[in-house]
């Protein structure tokens, strides 16, 4: 005999609205409304509100494609670009599998960190050459990766061949060359350089390559620009689309196609490059190099002294900040 009055209640239960909670894993709204800008080189997809800045990205991307993308192979494949506006760091990437990539349109909180380009210019103007690098990387030897495991293939055999430092130099030397400003014009992009080099330290390649956590060296974008541009101002348009060509398609080894195309070691080659730079920055400055530390050097700390303003005149107002 069956008893109806559990039956009910457990019917009962399941009909009564209930508020629980679960692990909030970020995402957008489900209210956000997308659009989509489609021209042949770039899908820029992006919320409502959005719509000037994802044309002008639009209209940079097919820009980029025309005056640029020669210096590294010519070809430009069609990328989707997503903009969002619901995050709080200012960043952008560029994925290979899937081909796609993310632009963070908040820009920081320090306006100097860009100089004076638009926040969405200097964005895309970076991160469209990684697509340039992405769509013109796929030959030879890597063909070979992307063909049997498909775009992880790609991306697999060019972080072997490829250092990381040259993607990321190449993406600077791009936003420089372009734009009325970039990273590559301003003086604190290289001031880990030239705090090395005013107090005369040498460290050994390695040490710039790797990083360190006893010693304040530059990280991968720094050093991969003053790479980059020193190749193109000494060797001409081509000279990283011939070395980068020889890597993917593995003729030689990234080091070993340097010296190819460049006609002398790699060891030679870099301490040219920062020799190049040295001297340039150096002699730009050396009128305002201080003779002495305004106070006392920390052994074991890194301090930086920002916007200086002076307020009587024998007084500096800082932002002091410990690293």
């Amino acid at each position: 005999m069956i008893r109806l009055k559990p039956i009910a209640a457990v019917f009962l239960f399941f009909l009564l609205p209930a508020l629980t909670h679960s692990q909030n894993f970020g995402g957008n709204p489900s209210s956000i409304k997308w659009k989509q800008v489609n021209t042949p080189k770039a899908r820029v997809i992006f919320p409502a509100g959005l719509d000037s800045q994802a044309n002008r990205i639009a209209n940079v991307v097919q820009l980029m494609d025309s005056s640029t993308s020669k210096t590294i192979g010519g070809s430009q494949r069609k990328w989707n670009i997503v903009l969002q506006n619901q995050t709080t760091i200012p960043n952008a990437y560029v994925r290979m599998a899937p081909i796609m990539s993310e632009l963070y349109m908040t820009p920081g909180q320090n306006n100097f960190t860009t100089g004076s380009v638009r926040w969405d210019d200097n964005l895309i103007t970076h991160e469209n050459r990684h697509m340039q690098q992405f769509s013109n990387f796929n030959k030879g030897f890597t063909k070979l990766f992307s063909f049997f495991l498909g775009q992880e293939g790609q991306l697999f055999a060019n972080g072997l061949l490829l250092p990381d430092y040259f993607f990321e130099g190449d993406a600077v030397w791009q936003e420089t060359l372009v734009s009325a400003q970039g990273r590559g014009r301003m003086p604190a992009f290289l001031n880990e350089f030239k705090a090395i080099w005013t107090a005369g330290k040498n460290y050994r390649w390695n040490k710039y390559r790797s990083g360190s956590l006893k010693d304040m060296v530059p990280d991968l974008y720094p050093i991969g620009y003053i790479l980059v541009a020193y190749g193109y101002e000494k060797y001409g348009a081509d000279f990283w689309k011939k070395v980068t060509d020889d890597a993917v398609r593995l003729k030689s080894l990234f080091n070993k196609a340097i010296e190819k195309n460049a006609g002398i070691p790699f060891t030679q080659f870099r301490k040219d490059a920062v020799a190049y730079y040295q001297n340039q920055l150096l002699k730009k400055e050396k009128t305002f190099l201080l003779t002495g530390y305004l106070t006392n050097t920390q052994k074991n700390n890194v301090v930086d002294y920002l916007f200086p303003n002076f307020i009587s005149n024998d007084s500096i107002l800082v932002t002091k900040r410990f690293l």
